[in-house]
């Protein structure tokens, strides 16, 4: 999924957890493509299952939601396209 010029790959069940540490920005998109949540982490395996705006989540979304991501080992430049992200698409979830 082509997010604000960038190629997240997904979608992926995060409650399964991931084999490695995996630092990336992530995206939560729902059925209709509205971009729901987006944020940062240095290790998916420590975001999900219990993400402090799951409730915010469930509450913005039509239909299913769908974590799609974008690997990034530098936190900085994590921190920008997040920043970035929130910026041009002020999804409803998540700190503006």
């Amino acid at each position: 999924m082509n997010i604000a010029g960038y190629n997240f790959q997904g979608t992926y069940d995060p409650y399964r957890g991931f084999v490695n540490k995996i630092a990336a920005v992530y995206a939560i998109v729902d059925d209709q493509q509205k971009l729901i949540d987006v944020s940062h982490t240095d290790d998916l395996n420590n975001r999900f299952p219990n993400h402090p705006r799951q409730n915010c989540w469930g509450r913005n979304k039509n239909g299913d939601l769908h974590p799609y991501i974008l690997h990034v080992a530098d936190e900085r430049i994590r921190l920008q396209i997040e920043s970035l992200i929130r910026n041009q698409y002020n999804p409803s979830c998540g700190y503006r």
